[in-house]
């Protein structure tokens, strides 16, 4: 479960990174709002995905959940961190705001696509490969 979490985590610091200095570089407003949309679906598929696995793996119905909490905290220090070392002052108010949404977003999505793959498995029963 660990090592789903820190291996999902790791992609989507390198996705937020990835936004944050295409952001940084671009003057056209519309163009930042579309990389932060684009963040925002890469980070639910991949925290989604994180779910599915732990739960297909643990087969406990909230690991997934606490999977997410594991990643998107990693997540939001490693890109808190960036955010107050990047040359534009950054207010706190949206270094705070980031931390938490990406808590939110981890937690909820692996929490929720955990949850539901655990009770379509008890539902339809284990098909065999």
């Amino acid at each position: 479960m660990l090592r789903l979490g820190l291996l999902i985590a790791g992609l989507v610091i390198i996705a937020d990174l990835s936004t944050t200095a295409f952001t940084q570089r671009t003057f056209n407003a519309d163009d930042a709002a579309a990389y932060a949309m684009v963040d925002v679906l890469v980070n639910v598929v991949l925290f989604s995905l994180l779910g599915v696995l732990v739960v297909r793996q643990t087969g406990l119905m909230l690991s997934g959940a606490v999977a997410g909490v594991v990643a998107s905290l990693l997540d939001a220090i490693v890109v808190t961190a960036a955010a107050l070392m990047a040359p534009p002052s950054t207010p706190m108010g949206v270094i705070q705001e980031k931390f938490i949404e990406n808590l939110v977003v981890g937690t909820v999505f692996a929490g929720v696509s955990g949850v539901l793959y655990a009770l379509s498995q008890r539902s339809g029963g284990r098909r065999s490969r």
